[in-house]
């Protein structure tokens, strides 16, 4: 479609300041400013006598989708661009809401800006449920340093045979009671916090477990279940964060949109490659990576990797071939780079490959036909 007009917003909580660059080689102009409200953006489109050809971009941001979704509903074509990937000048220090809505203007309709997938509401809430469980693991995780710290720094020894956080460490952690009066406050406080924490994340989790079969990608969810170190907690993860990988167009894609890609400066004939980017998506790099580990054990299709093969249904085959090939390739780069190069960077690179691998799954499922899927019952 041929736009007329290309509109940059830049979107905040109450006011949206908008800029438009014509068709041409014009410098955009800026038009004022907006209320973010729905009724102020109507009013705003009915003022405008081409809204049919006009094209509105905004950054993503803390604002969501909400304002792309009003856009979409009432005709006028919108683009959520990636923030990370917008054009700047390097002697630019100069940033206020009409600069960046003037820059955004010129980049739309330069076509140098990367639109990111909006998803749908459904979609958007399975992945704040996610999220929300992140959250509560990362609050678990501190109250649980919290609390080790307290005993290192009080000089208490903790009994033989009882590994941090499993069950007979946890038994002993709340039976143990110090002597001195102020330090059993202290300690009953500390107790509390961690039973409140281990409480949400339990909870959280058993809502997720009970949500993901019913997500819109659930076939897709127990596809991925089909490779190795990819359990229902870790494919919903990257199903919520990466949806169907449809703006994916290459495996590569996905590797720098997760940041498992090496940071690279080279030069002439020098070339110097360092460690990971870790620019993207931190949710779904943390589990992959969690997953690489399980990649040093020998390829097989038995146990729970083959009862999660047989819950595939009509896929099985295939997604067994793929599951094999798979635990082929990352078990013996695994185990080479992690002669050569350690554990660290082995794991990076596995996980880096394993994106691969579910990109290649992704692309398949999407050309099945839907009723030979997976159903919920199996």
């Amino acid at each position: 479609m041929e736009y007329t007009r290309f509109i940059g917003w830049d979107v905040h909580a109450a006011t949206i300041a908008v800029a438009i660059a014509d068709a041409g080689r014009r410098p955009a102009h800026f038009e004022g400013t907006i209320p973010a409200d729905e009724a102020a953006v109507r009013q705003w489109i009915r003022r405008q006598s081409d809204a049919s050809t006009m094209l509105v971009c905004y950054e993503a941001g803390p604002t969501g989708f909400e304002m792309a979704r009003l856009l979409e509903h009432l005709g006028l074509p919108c683009q959520v661009i990636a923030p990370g990937l917008v054009p700047k000048k390097a002697t630019d220090r100069v940033k206020t809401d009409r600069r960046d809505a003037l820059r955004l203007a010129e980049a739309l309709r330069a076509g140098t800006l990367t639109a990111i997938r909006i998803p749908s509401r459904t979609e958007e809430a399975f992945r704040d449920l996610v999220r929300v469980r992140s959250v509560a693991v990362e609050d678990q995780t501190r109250v649980r340093h919290r609390i080790k710290s307290t005993l290192l720094r009080w000089g208490v020894t903790v009994p033989d045979g009882r590994r941090a956080w499993t069950g007979p460490y946890v038994a002993w952690i709340r039976q143990w009671k110090p002597e001195d009066a102020s330090r059993c406050e202290a300690w009953a406080e500390g107790l509390s916090q961690l039973e409140e924490v281990d409480a949400r994340v339990k909870r959280v989790t058993e809502t997720l477990k009970r949500t993901w079969p019913d997500h819109p990608l659930a076939p897709l969810m127990r596809a991925f279940q089909s490779l190795r170190g990819v359990d229902w907690l870790t494919a919903a993860t990257v199903v919520a964060e990466c949806g169907d990988f449809s703006q994916f167009t290459h495996p590569r894609q996905v590797m720098s949109f997760l940041g498992l890609v090496p940071m690279e400066a080279s030069s002439g004939q020098s070339r110097h490659q360092g460690g990971l980017t870790k620019t993207g998506n931190a949710h779904v790099r943390r589990v992959l990576i969690q997953s690489a580990q399980t990649y040093r054990f020998a390829p097989s299709l038995h146990g729970l990797v083959g009862r999660r093969l047989a819950a595939c249904g009509p896929w099985q085959s295939d997604l067994s071939a793929m599951s094999w090939r798979c635990q082929q390739r990352l078990y013996s780069r695994l185990s080479r780079i992690m002669a050569r190069r350690g554990k660290p960077k082995a794991l990076a690179a596995v996980a880096r490959e394993l994106c691969g691998f579910l990109w290649e799954i992704a692309v398949w499922v999407r050309v099945q036909p839907t009723t030979e899927g997976p159903s919920r019952a199996s």
